[in-house]
């Protein structure tokens, strides 16, 4: 037999629980009712399933025992209900009837949980002041967290802890692992972790980033990782405490090293080095064109770069502190963005960005229109010091109302002044 007066008692404690009067908001006196209609309660009006009697029992059983006050239309009883009132001085009685969890009680816990984690990450702490403001304000924290399970949140705040704290590499399954003895169940929740890590990091480069490149920022990888590299240079790889020399212009389509194996690569600044160019995108990277006499490395690091990869560009400086460096990427908010946070975490070397072999005027024609968005985040970046030297670009781009994908660009050598 279905359940009616359980239903519509769980449905009156969801209203009440939404309610002014829950908040203590409520200037006059409120009830807390819910009307009997085919959206409610659509067996009550379907002859076909013939519940109207069920439902009058079950209903005015619930009466009797003190939690519902029943109205019936035109005040005929037992003829058609219109809505049903809740008792508000049998909360808990009726809590109890259900098997439910007042919501104080959870949002209490909830509240505990967010004590628990302060004080260990900033990051971390900036959430759950998101978490606890919402709370205390009486609004949803559903964006990220389960209200009606607060173990939801606790494990969310203990993978992104985890994630936080990680200083070694490895994959997301032996992470998984590592924190929670299962090896799905950091999958299971990493979308809404890397989410928050995103919001609340308080790093803007983080905003355009896809979940693996957020996560290998923080060495954690769901497969291997490479770097790409090509070039007429020569570099080294150590092993046992010897190094070997490797011609890398004997490799015409790059040569491809994972993670693991950066660590073991050298740099002798006695072999020439011109230029140092990194590449956001793959195939602008099978692209790039090699001169042939000019001692130049183009390296493909992924669109956005990990702590592994940024030591091994700090080795190559190290090296060749006075080549020149170049960053070729998209021409638009993302690619300006990931640019920005190269050059702070790469000490400025890099100092400007590529925009093709035909330069500025090259470029327009192969791109295409921005939103909104784009245009309202560009005027923001105008504003940054940190772009002065892209001003002018921007105010073209925004005049046309284009970005360009970096793909659609000419990527043969450019001169210094490309």
């Amino acid at each position: 037999m279905k359940r009616y007066d359980e239903r519509v008692l769980g449905d009156l404690l969801d209203r009440y629980e939404r309610s002014l009067i829950y908040s203590g908001k409520n200037r006059v006196n409120r009830t807390v009712s819910m009307p009997v209609s085919s959206k409610t309660l659509p067996e009550y009006f379907d002859e076909s399933v013939l519940q109207y009697e069920v439902i009058h029992q079950q209903l005015e059983k619930l009466e009797a025992d003190g939690y519902v006050r029943l109205i019936w239309k035109n005040k005929k009883k037992g003829h058609i209900l219109e809505k049903c009132e809740l008792n508000l001085e049998s909360l808990d009685a009726a809590y109890s009837l259900l098997r439910r969890k007042p919501k104080s009680i959870k949002e209490q816990e909830s509240l505990n949980i967010c004590r628990d984690y302060r004080g260990r990450k900033e990051e971390l702490d900036r959430f759950l002041d998101w978490i606890r403001k919402r709370i205390q304000g009486g609004e949803s924290i559903q964006k990220y967290a389960d209200m009606d399970t607060p173990q939801d949140l606790e494990r969310l705040c203990r993978l992104i802890l985890s994630i936080l704290t990680n200083d070694s590499e490895c994959f997301l399954r032996q992470f998984s692992i590592r924190h929670f003895h299962d090896s799905k169940t950091a999958e299971k929740d990493i979308g809404r972790a890397v989410r928050v890590i995103a919001e609340f990091s308080g790093k803007e480069e983080l905003a355009d980033l896809e979940p693996e490149e957020i996560l290998a920022e923080y060495n954690i990888y769901r497969n291997p990782s490479w770097l790409m590299m090509k070039g007429n240079v020569k570099l080294q790889t150590l092993s046992s405490g010897s190094r070997t020399d490797i011609e890398l212009g004997m490799f015409g389509g790059g040569l491809g090293i994972s993670n693991q194996d950066i660590e073991n690569i050298c740099w002798d600044s006695a072999f020439p080095m011109e230029k140092v160019v990194t590449v956001e995108n793959l195939t602008s990277f099978h692209q790039w064109k090699l001169e042939e006499h000019a001692a130049v490395l183009c390296i493909y690091l992924g669109g956005y770069h990990n702590q592994v990869k940024r030591r091994f560009l700090q080795k190559l400086y190290t090296a060749y502190p006075n080549a020149e460096y170049r960053h070729f990427g998209d021409i638009d908010c993302g690619g300006f963005r990931i640019w920005k946070g190269f050059m702070r975490k790469n000490g400025n070397s890099f100092c400007s960005p590529l925009y093709g072999s035909g330069g500025l005027q090259s470029i327009f024609p192969v791109g295409a229109e921005t939103d909104g968005t784009g245009q309202e985040t560009l005027n923001k970046m105008m504003r940054d010091p940190f772009f002065c030297g892209q001003v002018e670009l921007f105010a073209r781009m925004l005049e046309k109302g284009m970005k360009v994908e970096q793909e659609c660009v000419e990527v043969e050598q450019p001169n210094k002044e490309g």
